[in-house]
């Protein structure tokens, strides 16, 4: 067999995700196949995204994470009960058609494709439904497993077919080194990203120009795009969690929330910022922010190993209202909200995607484990109305800081330690920009 060269990665790069890791990477992913044939005690059915629009896939991250392959319509088997053959993949054949509208992909014939996969066994997708049959009828044992996707198909399958979901998710939400470093590596991006927004966001009129500006940082320095369309909300668009409309005037006097992430090989990130828009945290803005940035902090001291989510959040949001009666409403403050005490979850899993864990998200419910990635991402959204120093402050605000924590044996590690959020770092970043253009 031929040697692939490293141009044969680059060629393909887009439908094999091995940056970071070059020509080792089939190594890498097939480690992580013979770890995961560990844990099964059957025959096991993955599906890849099933369509790509436009050259666009939004591919399903536990295909993704046991073969980097980053393009639809393919399936991988995991058969610990078979004498060989324990790992297969099915691919589509080449079609030029296609490839003249979305690009080069994987397909049989390739003279390097066992050598570009890690996968010493390939066959044409076309044979799956046949070659499935046969195994099947072989099969000794009552049931298998498969991800969400192909369960529909395999419903005429005479075995039990349970979900490997939560087995799976077990081995992929703990980042080994390899991951660690790329998540590493998202965090220093998303940093000088915000660093470099800073100066800009006095030119920058409205939160599409800030949100142009944003991504473009982050875009120019990964391959792999955005970990998830970026926030950019101004004022009282702010409150709206999930802001997507993007076209209002920045304001004086503005708090901006910003919530961004980029993607670096197949580890993402998830930060959010919230800065004033002149540069000035007013006395009503400082006093809230610096509860919600108490709060995160408080998180973080009590984020470990064998806690799990849901009880953190609980002490940690109870803390936020602690704050608020002891520093605000008790000055007199006034605050209209739509939520009680909770607004959202304060962390989530973080990893090949940027929610990971299953939809009904059960994780939370589940002892934290060393190596996990979850966001730290406290925040507080209504009106607001107090008099400080004889002046009344009364406005909509909404106020978001979110860390990217990495569990340890003993507590927690922040990634997200360089990217400055204290009130004063904030401020004097904007100052230099002041006295620069000054000069």
């Amino acid at each position: 067999m031929k040697k692939a060269s490293p141009e044969i990665f680059k060629t393909y790069s887009q439908a094999f995700l091995s940056e970071g890791f070059g020509e080792k990477a089939p190594l890498f992913y097939a480690k992580r196949r013979q770890e995961h044939l560990k844990n099964l005690d059957s025959l096991c059915v993955y599906a890849s995204a099933t369509e790509e629009k436009e050259g666009r896939i939004c591919q399903n991250p536990d295909f993704l994470y046991l073969t980097g392959i980053n393009q639809g319509r393919a399936i991988l088997v995991l058969d610990p009960l078979a004498k060989s053959e324990k790992e297969i993949l099915f691919l589509s054949e080449k079609n030029a058609k296609k490839e003249f509208w979305n690009g080069i992909r994987l397909g049989l014939p390739e003279p390097y494709i066992k050598e570009i996969t890690g996968f010493k066994t390939v066959f044409s997708l076309e044979k799956f439904d046949s070659w499935f049959k046969d195994r099947i009828a072989n099969l000794k044992a009552k049931h298998i497993f498969s991800n969400e996707i192909i369960r529909r198909k395999l419903l005429g399958c005479k075995l039990e077919v349970k979900d490997i979901s939560k087995i799976h998710l077990e081995q992929r939400t703990i980042l080994e080194p390899d991951r660690i470093a790329l998540a590493k590596k998202s965090q220093k991006i998303a940093k000088d990203a915000f660093l470099k927004l800073l100066p800009r966001i006095a030119n920058c009129k409205n939160e599409r120009v800030l949100c142009a500006e944003l991504e473009c940082l982050m875009l120019s320095q990964t391959n792999n795009g955005l970990a998830f369309p970026s926030i950019v909300a101004a004022g009282k668009n702010a409150c709206t969690l999930h802001y997507a409309k993007k076209d209002c005037e920045i304001k004086n006097g503005d708090l901006i929330l910003l919530d961004f992430g980029c993607r670096y090989n197949t580890v993402c990130c998830d930060i959010s910022r919230t800065v004033p828009a002149n540069g000035k945290f007013n006395p009503l803005q400082k006093l809230l922010y610096n509860i919600v940035l108490d709060t995160q902090e408080f998180h973080e001291k009590n984020v470990k190993a064998g806690l799990t989510l849901k009880e953190l959040g609980k002490k940690s949001w109870d803390y936020m209202e602690k704050l608020l009666a002891e520093r605000f409403t008790a000055k007199g403050g006034k605050m209209k909200r739509h939520y009680v005490g909770k607004p959202h979850g304060i962390s989530h899993l973080i990893g090949d995607i940027v929610h990971e864990g299953t939809s009904n998200r059960s994780y939370l419910e589940e002892p934290l484990k060393p190596g996990m990635l979850i966001s730290n991402e406290p925040g507080l959204y209504g009106h607001f109305t107090l008099s400080i120093n004889g002046t009344t402050y009364s406005e909509h605000i909404g106020i978001r800081i979110e860390d990217d924590l990495l569990i340890t044996k003993n507590g927690c590690k922040n990634l997200s330690a360089e990217i400055p959020k204290e009130v004063r770092a904030i401020e004097l970043l904007f100052s230099h920009v002041a006295n620069h253009a000054t000069k």
